[in-house]
């Protein structure tokens, strides 16, 4: 059973990226159809609306972000 912390806030995400947390993307679907879209990447950048991991844009409204405990 794998168990995950979602980041949500400024400092999680801050903290990740610091650390250089492997951090994986999920696409969040209202039907509850979620899908992996970064298996595990590093935090580069954050806006107060998206996300940048190994290069690519991820929106904060759209999906969530998910570190392994």
């Amino acid at each position: 059973m794998n168990t995950y912390k979602e980041l949500k806030t400024d400092m999680e995400l801050l903290t990740a990226a610091l650390l250089q947390v492997l951090v994986c993307v999920v696409d969040e679907d209202p039907f509850d159809l979620d899908e992996v879209v970064e298996p595990g990447g590093l935090i580069e950048v954050y806006t107060p609306n998206r996300v940048q991991v190994n290069g690519e844009w991820y929106s904060r409204k759209y999906c969530s972000f998910r570190i392994s405990v």
